[in-house]
């Protein structure tokens, strides 16, 4: 059985297109909408209860539009779900677990995780990953203003390069691992500038992850797309421009309609 309806992505601004170009290029029968909310960016630096009261609000504007699964592409609220969106009849895909798995099936000893300030203090990567493994080393990173400079667009600014500068150097003396996962989607936008500043490193970005984890789901549902021409749909509460540019900087398929609304 064949399910046209539409996979939503969420995020706090324009990273989660990141996970939205892994879903074109690797699901290109499913239908996407995604919902920004770059009004509110960052949500890594917001109290839990104002990251809760935000993604109900987003999740509850996707299901109101008949999607058939949600992908978090933002690993703060993945750091909460099991908490608070356990009680939907749709599946509500965390970015976090499909980039534990990876590591767990290639037997790291030792790796780095780069996210945000409540990503990190809530400690979700290393209790998952340890579950897995006790014996894994695992270092962190926590990474206030990284994201918020990201989603102004301007890529090429000297700030972008000097704040992957100082928390390579803080993650690489703590220890040096060889392995780092990139733990919020803003970040792979600016993957490049992290191999220029440390080209030894593998950089795990978890956006692929989570499309083979949701393609799995979807599979085993028997709810997978089948649309020939299928749409890619944009809601932000930012600016139409941040995405155009966005999209042009990733080299991935132009979105079909993006909206501009005031709130979800």
């Amino acid at each position: 059985m064949k399910d046209n309806r539409k996979i939503g992505i969420i995020d706090s601004g324009v990273g989660g297109l990141t996970v939205a170009k892994e879903f074109r290029r690797l699901l290109p029968k499913e239908n996407v909408i995604y919902l920004g909310d770059n009004k509110n960016v960052p949500y890594g630096n917001k109290k839990e209860e104002e990251i809760y009261y935000l993604t109900k609000k987003m999740i509850d504007f996707l299901i109101q539009r008949d999607v058939k699964l949600i992908a978090v592409a933002c690993n703060t609220i993945s750091s909460i779900l099991d908490r608070h969106f356990l009680d939907y009849t749709i599946p509500i895909v965390s970015i976090i677990k499909p980039v534990t798995d990876y590591v767990d099936k290639k037997r790291l000893k030792s790796v780095g995780v780069m996210a945000t300030k409540f990503t990190i203090e809530s400690k979700t990567y290393e209790k998952l990953l340890n579950e897995k493994d006790k014996s894994l080393t695992v270092v962190s990173e926590s990474c206030p203003t990284l994201a918020t400079i990201i989603d102004r667009g301007d890529y090429e600014s000297k700030e972008i390069m000097e704040t992957i500068n100082i928390h390579m150097d803080n993650i690489l003396r703590k220890t040096a691992v060889k392995d780092i996962i990139l733990g919020c989607t803003h970040y792979p936008i600016v993957l490049e500038k992290f191999k220029k500043i440390s080209p030894n490193i593998n950089f795990i970005n978890p956006a692929y992850e989570q499309t083979l984890y949701v393609d799995n789901i979807i599979k085993k549902l028997g709810i997978s797309g089948s649309e020939t021409n299928s749409t890619f749909e944009i809601f932000t509460t930012g600016k139409t421009g941040t995405y155009l540019d966005m999209i042009d900087s990733l080299s991935m398929k132009s979105a079909d309609r993006i909206y501009e609304i005031k709130e979800f």
